[in-house]
């Protein structure tokens, strides 16, 4: 049995079709959430390893309750849209996982416009769109919690092929740090977790292999199951998980 129950939650998170996305939305599934999940399209993309639509078979196959939406999450109709699907149909909103992301490694000067744009489409104007829709919701509950998926590109690993990712990520740190202050008395909690170097998409480009990503489920379900009370504010490192916080 789980550590960390959440029956009767409803979950929304981004990038499922794979990776880390696909790690905590069967994570949440099994441990009694409703999840609903989004990625670009249900079927795969060109050099993708993983499909939206897999990832709810899976959920089936183990039981959980889910709902894939495909679509683009970085404009305001279509991220609107899917938030009043999930009211719709299971009435809150408690959990928003921001995992979604792009990540090119190319010098500053390499970076084309459409590349940067898009990397800032996905990375930062997503999560703000994502989070200022599921507020409203969370705050007339009471309850919520809101996650972003960082990187130690934004804080700590400086690399001369990273620039542009590092910008949004620290984008998103500074977004969410003040965001908890703004929320702390409405029940919301808010907190960036940096995973780690794993083996994903991603990172398959890079020279060195990273860590399988099943290893992230117990740090994100702990961390997920904390409320305004236990933890918020908070940018975390997975490594530090049962060390300095988790314990």
């Amino acid at each position: 049995m789980p550590d960390q129950d959440f029956t009767g939650k409803v979950a929304i998170v981004t990038g499922a079709s794979r990776g880390i996305g696909r790690v905590a939305a069967l994570g949440l599934a099994k441990r009694g959430a409703t999840v609903v999940g989004t990625a670009r399209n249900m079927d795969a993309s060109p050099g993708t390893g993983g499909t939206l639509r897999e990832t709810f078979e899976m959920i089936a196959a183990e039981g959980g309750k889910g709902l894939p939406i495909a679509g683009s999450i970085t404009e305001s109709a279509p991220v609107q849209a899917l938030i009043d699907q999930t009211v719709a149909e299971f009435g809150r909103i408690d959990l928003l996982v921001n995992n979604a992301g792009v990540h090119p490694l190319v010098s500053i000067t390499e970076m084309t416009d459409e590349a940067w744009t898009d990397m800032i489409a996905v990375n930062v104007t997503a999560v703000f769109l994502l989070t200022r829709g599921v507020v409203p919701v969370m705050k007339r509950q009471h309850f919520g919690h809101i996650l972003g998926i960082s990187s130690a590109a934004g804080t700590r690993n400086p690399r001369a092929d990273q620039t542009g990712y590092a910008a949004t990520k620290g984008a998103m740190d500074r977004m969410f740090h003040n965001l908890a202050h703004e929320l702390k008395n409405d029940g919301i909690a808010v907190n960036v977790w940096q995973p780690g170097i794993l083996a994903t998409d991603m990172n398959a480009h890079r020279p060195f292999a990273g860590e399988p990503v099943a290893v992230v489920e117990p740090s994100m379900m702990w961390l997920l199951a904390q409320t305004v009370g236990s933890m918020t504010g908070q940018n975390v490192l997975r490594e530090e998980f049962g060390k300095t916080w988790g314990n």
